[in-house]
């Protein structure tokens, strides 16, 4: 089975009342959100609830190169759960159903889950196909109430992104390198699922995985099942087309835009045999930028590709 991987988590435990403990005071802005020593959140104030909620893998390592395995998410939920309690006064287990009538016990010890970010990183053999991967799955055909967003996400450093899903539930691609701020490597593709309590305790999750109502209901099969199916459900596995470009390539350099435009008008040049003014020290220096692209001689042809799900890289056709 594939690796699994959870990013961000947000469970809910009873609390007594408002919840918040005497003499406690919001650091956040919000009377009623509290921030934990070791990364995330708890808000209180709904239905004598507190929604807890931190990227797991912030928590655990420090950084968010990569997502936590199970195992260590749990440890993990249990910390913020102990730590959420600094802020809120628990109350003692109680009975309750999900949206779709699933029912449960949710307590300090056994946290309903609110919020599960499953996520499948994957390793481009060939970062430049990266844009063009993104830009192919764009425009697969998909259910008109999906909506289908393809940008530069200006929260995490421009970093390329694709987002398929309503308001209720999110599947998104993007380019892990810049989103990090270059602590993952290039090429570094990451899928992630953000499902809330209504997908995961769904009708249909329920009959074909099992529905995760509390934290006792995470388990390695039914979480797999889940992301697995969303990943298909998002056709981030299509196979797609698109014509590769010597822009592709450059994509991998530190080149400003400014000089990849110079270097192309170059490289043109010297293809054609035509003679320029430019100086020695630029033309060796565009000489040593070009012997340090892979081989262009695709540049021009035709690239199928997807992602291939269980290797976690492109399939190039």
């Amino acid at each position: 089975m594939v690796e699994l991987s959870v990013d961000t988590v947000g469970v809910a435990i009873p609390v007594k009342g408002r919840g918040v403990r005497p003499g406690v005071r919001a650091e956040m802005g919000d009377r009623n959100r509290f921030r934990l020593p070791n990364g995330g959140f708890v808000g209180v104030g709904i239905g004598e609830m507190a929604w807890i909620e931190a990227s797991l893998p912030n928590r655990v390592r420090g950084e968010n190169t990569s997502g936590v395995g199970l195992d260590e998410a749990v440890e993990a939920i249990r910390g913020m759960v102990d730590e959420a309690l600094h802020f809120v006064e628990p109350a003692e287990a109680r009975e309750m159903s999900s949206e779709s009538g699933v029912p449960g016990v949710v307590s300090v010890d056994d946290p309903r889950v609110v919020r599960l970010d499953l996520v499948r990183d994957f390793k481009l053999s060939d970062p430049a196909r990266l844009t063009s991967l993104l830009d192919g799955l764009a425009r697969v055909p998909r259910d008109g109430r999906v909506k289908v967003r393809r940008f530069a996400d200006g929260r995490t450093g421009q970093a390329e992104t694709l987002r398929v899903g309503p308001a209720s539930w999110a599947a998104t691609l993007y380019d892990k390198h810049v989103e990090s701020g270059g602590l993952a490597g290039r090429g570094s593709l990451r899928a992630e699922f953000r499902l809330r309590s209504r997908q995961l305790t769904s009708v249909a999750t329920q009959s074909r995985h099992g529905a995760i109502l509390t934290v006792s209901d995470l388990s390695a099969d039914r979480c797999e099942g889940i992301r697995r199916e969303w990943f298909d459900k998002a056709k981030f596995g299509t196979w797609v087309g698109g014509r590769s470009t010597i822009w592709d390539a450059l994509r991998q350099t530190e080149l400003s835009d400014r000089e990849k435009i110079f270097f192309v008008g170059w490289l043109q040049a010297r293809n054609d045999s035509v003679i320029t003014s430019i100086s020695g020290k630029t033309d060796r220096r565009y000489r040593r930028i070009l012997a340090s692209l892979p081989d262009l001689e695709g540049v021009g042809g035709e690239v199928r590709m997807r992602l291939d799900y269980e290797a976690g890289r492109e399939e190039v056709a």
